[in-house]
């Protein structure tokens, strides 16, 4: 799993980037064969001024083509990053077992021993 940070608007520490790095990495571990590559993006809308700024934009590109990206806002970019990460681990499993659903409902999936159908 290829994990990748970024930062907008302000300068990005050591700190933060092995923080988010952790988290992320941690939080995905039980998908990591179905992760291609996680995307994060900080940004600190208001810069010096302080409140509920701190942004971390996650986009997890998965191996079904699929992609999966949230958003949290917090007044630390820690605990922003934190709370994305709970929130991409739930959003990853709901959008894996729903695609897991579709395909067992496809036509066509039904396997065949010796010309007979299974079930029969």
């Amino acid at each position: 799993m290829n994990i990748t940070t970024s930062a907008q608007d302000f300068e990005m520490s050591d700190a933060i980037d092995k923080f988010a790095r952790h988290h992320l990495r941690s939080a995905l571990r039980p998908f990591s064969d179905e992760i291609l590559a996680v995307d994060v993006f900080m940004k600190d809308s208001n810069g010096p001024k302080g409140g509920v700024d701190k942004q971390a934009l996650i986009r997890i590109r998965l191996r079904n083509r699929s992609i999966v990206t949230l958003q949290t806002e917090h007044e630390s970019l820690y605990a922003a990053i934190k709370k994305g990460s709970k929130r991409a681990k739930r959003a990853v499993r709901r959008h894996l077992r729903k695609s897991r659903r579709i395909d067992k409902q496809r036509p066509g999936k039904h396997l065949v021993v010796s010309g007979m159908p299974a079930g029969t």
